[in-house]
């Protein structure tokens, strides 16, 4: 990265550092785990208005854990992002884990590129809602230095600061929380970030991956996916299906979702 991104972001390397993983016991806490948003913060604060309307015949916190991938493909993940750092009413809690799209967008603002195959996994549409115009940065014949200026100075430090931070996974005495899923068999301390975050095939297979409940998103379907221990909540929001969350009280489970229809 050239030393004015530098300045701007962190110029360590930090695409090597593992992620966190967050252990809590939450009690008299709901969770409300929500699927894949990538940039549809319409959606976002639809779902985010249900979660903070529901009501309990006793006093509970709330926590809204989104599964990563925020960002990429649809039209709005600054603001989506914006969203994830603005504040809640009290008793509440917002957490947000990494996705793959997460990783890679923040992988290219340690090294921005215009040639980076990430842009054409989503990430076009990312800098765009950041007021980046990569096709145009191309007719332009524009350099990578040019793409470095420009980009430093659309992202605010404080959406970097949150990519950077975004733990891989949350573990409750009931559940484990990842984007992807898990390698089966393999203890939490263990598994890869890389798995965490990518992991798909080996993952979903007629067999538990772990001693709990793992909720997942990642694999898209119509509606969500059940399997033997496992949750899967990514149901298409970017390609015109609902934004769904699992609310998970104890064992209880139930889910909720908005669609833009």
């Amino acid at each position: 990265m050239t030393s004015t991104a530098a300045q701007r972001f962190d110029d360590r390397d930090a695409r090597s550092v593992k992620r966190k993983r967050l252990e809590r016991q939450l009690p008299n806490t709901d969770i409300y785990a929500i699927g894949d948003v990538h940039g549809c913060s319409a959606l976002q604060k639809k779902l985010e208005q249900q979660i903070l309307a529901e009501s309990s015949d006793e006093p509970r916190n709330k926590l809204i854990l989104y599964l990563g991938d925020l960002v990429d493909r649809g039209p709005d993940s600054k603001g989506v992002i914006d969203h994830c750092l603005s504040p809640l009413p009290e008793g509440c809690e917002r957490l947000s884990l990494c996705g793959n799209h997460d990783q890679l967008f923040f992988e290219f603002l340690l090294t921005p590129s215009l040639s980076a195959d990430w842009l054409d996994f989503g990430g076009r549409e990312t800098l765009m809602s950041y007021g980046v115009d990569v096709d145009q940065l191309k007719e332009e014949c524009a350099s990578d230095e040019d793409l470095v200026r420009l980009l430093t100075a659309a992202t605010p430090r404080a959406h970097f600061l949150f990519l950077q931070a975004l733990p891989v996974a949350l573990t409750v005495p009931e559940a484990h929380f990842v984007h992807a899923g898990m390698r089966i068999g393999v203890p939490m301390e263990e598994q890869d970030d890389h798995d965490l975050m990518w992991i798909r095939e080996e993952f979903l297979v007629d067999e538990p991956a772990s001693d709990r409940l793992v909720v997942h998103g990642h694999s898209p379907a119509p509606t969500p996916r059940v399997g033997p221990a496992r949750i899967g909540i990514d149901t298409k929001a970017v390609g015109g299906g609902p934004l769904t969350a699992l609310h998970l009280r104890g064992e209880m489970t139930r889910f909720l979702s908005v669609s833009s229809g």
